[in-house]
């Protein structure tokens, strides 16, 4: 027989999340004379946190935005080097189990996503769990979490600023009575976006010029002055590992924490699925200097990674290639390597000119709150 304690508000055992705030109490559950404990949301962060879900729905079923619900477990994926994910294994009844077929959680609706694009040509959004491995658990990180995917048809990154300041004001005037809704953080998700390039921001908090940074060796040489220096000394690092590094260790840190700042026009050396364009700068010594970067763009809020957008590249072959050079680096470095999706350049050839977007709503809702971790509206 189980008993179970704690179902009322105020009942069963209470507990502080690592924020310090009452959002989170014990389940307590007994059976045959032996307690566990579950922490579990209250009944104001519950509501908070479905207040915050169905206004985001709102949002984008207003703005006649088509909402999908696309699948957890795919047979193939898109490569991406800079993440890992999870395996599992469909059964069949009455086989052998060696005849499983391998499924992976998808680490990001997108795979799905963009065929429907393809073929309806329509803006979609999605809100879903997505699952990534290989990272640590911490305040604003978890294996598995809530993703808000949208994609907006003949746009591109900069008008997905426009859209998703929109969005910001939007949740905002909907929650701000709540009793968990913080003031300070509803005011500055108000306050729209300060924009800022990455040349900028590695000039205004590195001390030097990005795009001036054409090789190996002349980036090592910045981090090395940054004192980033490490036991190597950069051995086997490439470029894309010295400009993470300063990112991480430089920017990120610096960037205002009283406003949504979004980092844009990422360097391409760094892969991903975003359209490049041409980016000129006139150097100290007065030369024209002209670099490949990605629109793109990433907003944090608080000082924490919220958002990250990209003009959607549509070129079959550079989308192809991409795919053959993650695949294969993929191949060498994966913890749970996988098939990648076949054809994907062709399918990306079909989407009309879009922008998409990818939110965290776990971090929403807890910046909302003016809280500094997700465990307090999270289920445990």
């Amino acid at each position: 027989m189980f008993v179970i304690a704690g179902l009322m508000r105020g009942q069963g055992v209470s507990a502080a999340c690592s924020c310090g705030c009452p959002a989170l109490f014990a389940l307590a559950i007994v059976k045959k004379n032996e307690t566990c404990y579950f922490y579990v949301m209250d009944i104001e962060a519950l509501e908070f946190r479905a207040l915050c879900l169905q206004t985001a729905r709102d949002f984008f079923i207003e703005n006649n935005y088509l909402e999908l619900d696309t699948p957890a477990l795919a047979a193939a994926l898109i490569p991406e080097t800079c993440l890992e994910v999870f395996q599992t294994e469909a059964i069949q009844p009455f086989m052998p189990k060696e005849s499983a077929k391998k499924l992976f959680l998808v680490p990001s609706p997108e795979v799905f996503i963009k065929p429907v694009i393809a073929q309806t040509k329509r803006s979609v959004f999605q809100i879903s769990k997505c699952y990534r491995n290989g990272e640590s658990v911490g305040r604003i990180h978890s294996p598995e979490f809530t993703m808000l995917e949208y994609y907006t048809m003949n746009a591109d990154y900069k008008d997905s600023i426009k859209i998703t300041e929109s969005f910001f004001c939007f949740i905002i005037d909907k929650i701000k009575n709540h009793p968990l809704a913080s003031p300070e953080a509803c005011n500055f998700f108000a306050e729209g976006f300060q924009l800022l390039t990455m040349e900028d921001a590695f000039i205004r908090y590195a001390g030097f010029s990005l795009a001036e940074q054409d090789s190996v060796k002349k980036l090592a040489e910045q981090a090395r002055r940054l004192d980033l220096a490490s036991g190597t000394e950069f051995a086997h690092y490439g470029w894309d590992d010295l400009y993470e590094l300063i990112l991480v260790h430089c920017i990120e840190p610096a960037l205002p924490k009283k406003r949504c700042v979004a980092l844009m026009d990422y360097p391409a050396e760094v892969p991903c699925l975003a359209k490049n364009k041409a980016f000129t700068i006139q150097t100290a010594e007065g030369k024209t200097v002209t670099r490949q970067v990605k629109e793109r763009w990433e907003v944090y809020a608080g000082g924490i990674e919220l958002a990250n957008c990209y003009t959607e590249e549509r070129d079959s072959d550079t989308v192809t290639r991409y795919f053959a050079e993650e695949a294969a680096l993929k191949e060498k470095t994966a913890l749970v390597p996988h098939p990648s999706v076949k054809n994907f350049g062709d399918i990306c050839a079909q989407m009309p000119p879009c922008s998409g977007v990818a939110l965290g709503m776990d971090r929403l809702i807890a910046l909302l709150a003016g809280r500094k971790t997700i465990d307090s509206f999270f289920y445990a």
